[in-house]
């Protein structure tokens, strides 16, 4: 390696950890396909389709990273974002995964764009150290300097076409692959006579580049890799930013005949057959363990896991994308007929993938990215992310709520307590720690219906409701039950009336939804665990899920029931009497139902909580039955980070409520 002025600069006043401050952005565009392969031309369920991220026009899906990302942030904004629109699309379409068009018809192409810049303080730093002496402008410096990465990546195109080509027909024209010979990128022979490398800006005018700066280079020339569902991936931009590292540094002596001659060998190796030795391998190798000194050198992480892909790649052809799917296609008759199989595999994956967030946080960031609002990960080992600059926590709980109250909730006979000299009604509740509590209180819970519940968070599946009073030796088995989960217990006298949980989002309630407790209904033939099995086969949602465990059970048999017997048609069997999101419900929702007077004293009861974001569990006798002393309602629980599902799948609503759109809708 032989640094030029630019580089024994970075080395002489330490700048090099700007080397690791390579920003990226990166824009896919998409065909949308049916499963059939044809051109989709139903309406998207998608809202907000024209914003920065997300764009949908004649059929093709563009997504668009946020500006300046790391190279990490860059791949987990691309995984973002592809789930979110994939989940949304659902299974009727797919996203065709090739940089080459399925279908000519379209006007835009396919395929991806990286755009790489360098750290600003770089600029300035070296600037100041060094070339504002040379008499130039800053603007200048800043362009030389792109530009002469410029001159050094053209010079490799060639080594990008063979190690990520990824097309070898052309099926815009319609020939039959059968009829053609493959190539190792057609969709990069044609970007070459559009350079495929670029200098840009965000500017209106290309002029104002030379005048204002170079923002960032523009690569167009890297075929989607069709085996990852992002298309775009670590091993592209971490090579491109190595490779940025090496020529910013190294000396350069391009000419322009080297720059029309590596523009002739990369049309050369885009014509290759995929299975066929380069003609660059001598240079390629040589090339590639130049980088691995530098990288080596330089401490770029995880780059040996990208070097031995390359490296694998170079030695062995049948390795490289174009080769790999030309061997992988298998029964398929065609390699369009794979393609659309791959597409159809990363569409059903999106469908079914567990979110590595919490649930919550992962919908409202779903929503934010379909809605064009901006949003940003704070801290993601906790759920707080920023949507629209408010911050939120476990995708509700903004930075108004009191930290104090927040706590206050969680301890539910505090919470009780308080609110009993708020003049809010409270069900009646009592704290055990041990047995011998227990027993000395049970003269006083004798004779009436209670339930046993965890004193602190959400209650767990050992929760249990007794409709009718429990015996001493019932009560002390919940309550046992329950201690194995909790350090406190909480048993708490049932009131009359229904369950329902509303959700408060910014002092609005967005939902109201009725908790009805897990059950089946008979139709005269099934037995109650075919009843069971078929219910769960139908569920949308986790909390819809019914779970026969020791209270399940245990409530059956004081039914007189078996999972052998056969319910009579119409009779309805509750699994267990209580109902909440981890013991099994279902909802529904009765916000345009409710008597507008309970929503009054909602509200109130939240302002007496100051939640302005999160949730209120209460009983109501009668929602039809205007609010007053003899028809109250009865306060259960606060929640600052209430599961959104529960509000989203409720029942006779086929698709999901609207609930994080009108969350995000509360920020704008």
């Amino acid at each position: 390696m032989k640094f030029d002025e630019i580089g024994d600069q970075i080395i002489d006043s330490d700048l090099t950890e700007a080397l690791h401050a390579f920003t990226f952005q990166v824009i896919r565009r998409w065909q949308i396909l049916d499963r059939q392969k044809n051109l989709n031309t139903q309406a998207l369920p998608l809202v907000g389709t024209k914003n920065e991220y997300v764009t949908v026009q004649e059929a093709q899906l563009t997504l668009k990273t946020k500006a300046n990302l790391s190279l990490e942030s860059a791949l987990t904004d691309m995984e973002l974002q592809g789930q979110a629109l994939r989940k949304r699309l659902g299974s009727q379409v797919v996203l065709w995964p090739f940089s080459e068009k399925l279908h000519a018809s379209l006007a835009k192409g396919v395929g991806s764009k990286i755009r790489l810049a360098l750290p600003e303080q770089l600029f300035t730093e070296l600037y100041a150290a060094k070339f504002s002496k040379s008499k130039i402008s800053y603007v200048t410096f800043r362009n030389q300097v792109y530009h002469k990465l410029l001159e050094e990546f053209s010079l490799k195109k060639a080594f990008l076409i063979y190690l990520f080509g990824a097309t070898p027909y052309a099926w815009g024209t319609k020939a039959s692959e059968s009829q053609v010979s493959p190539k190792r990128s057609v969709a990069a022979q044609a970007k070459l006579a559009d350079t495929g490398i670029k200098l840009s800006g965000t500017y209106q005018e290309p002029s104002e580049m030379q005048t204002k700066g170079v923002h960032y280079m523009e690569f167009d020339l890297l075929d989607f890799d069709p085996f990852h569902e992002n298309g775009v991936t670590a091993h592209q931009l971490r090579l491109l930013e190595v490779m940025a590292g090496y020529f910013l540094l190294n000396e350069s002596t391009t000419t322009p005949s080297d720059l029309q001659a590596a523009e002739s060998l990369a049309k050369e190796v885009a014509r290759e057959n995929p299975f066929a030795k380069s003609q660059i391998f001598v240079q390629a190798n040589t090339f590639l363990k130049q980088l691995d000194r530098f990288a080596q050198k330089f401490g770029y992480a995880k780059w040996q896991g990208t070097f031995d892909v390359l490296k694998k790649r170079l030695e062995t052809p049948a390795e490289t994308p174009s080769a790999r799917l030309l061997r992988t296609q298998g029964k398929h008759e065609t390699l369009a007929d794979y393609g659309v199989f791959l597409a159809q595999n990363y569409q059903e994956a999106a469908l079914l993938k567990e979110p590595s967030r919490d649930k919550n946080t992962q919908t409202i960031l779903d929503e934010a990215i379909i809605s064009g609002f901006s949003y940003q990960e704070v801290m993601p080992s906790q759920g707080i992310i920023e949507v629209n600059g408010k911050i939120l926590k476990r995708g509700i709980q903004t930075t108004r709520e009191s930290a104090i109250m927040t706590e206050l909730w969680q301890q539910k006979q505090l919470a009780k307590q308080y609110l009993s000299g708020q003049a809010v009604n409270t069900s009646q509740a009592w704290i055990v720690n041990n047995r011998q509590e227990l027993k000395q209180l049970y003269p006083t819970l004798k004779g009436k219906a209670v339930i046993v519940k965890n004193a602190v968070g959400d209650s767990k599946a050992q929760t249990q409701l007794f409709r009718l009073p429990p015996t001493q030796a019932e009560l002390t088995r919940a309550f046992e039950e329950q201690a194995k989960e909790t350090t406190q217990v909480m048993i708490e006298q049932v009131v009359q009336g229904s369950v329902y949980r509303a959700l408060v989002v910014n002092d609005e309630i967005i939902s109201l939804v009725e908790r009805i407790p897990a059950n089946v209904v008979g139709d005269g033939r099934s037995t109650l665990k075919e009843l069971i099995n078929r219910k769960n086969a139908r569920a949308r949602a986790e909390f819809e899920t019914i779970t026969l465990g020791e209270v399940e059970r245990e409530t059956l048999k004081a039914q007189g029931l078996k999972l052998e017997s056969v319910i009579p048609r119409g009779i309805q069997v509750l699994l267990r009497y209580d109902a909440t999101f981890n013991t099994g419900l279902q909802a529904y929702e009765v916000l345009d139902e409710v008597d507008s007077s309970y929503l009054t004293e909602i509200k109130r009861l939240a302002e007496a909580l100051q939640l302005h974001d999160g949730a209120l569990d209460i009983i109501i006798p009668n929602i039809y039955q205007p609010y007053t002393e003899q028809a109250q309602l009865t306060f259960l629980n606060a929640h600052a980070y209430p599961a959104l599902a529960l509000n989203e799948y409720v029942l006779l609503q086929t698709e999901k409520q609207p609930i994080a759109q009108k969350v995000i809708a509360q920020f704008k």
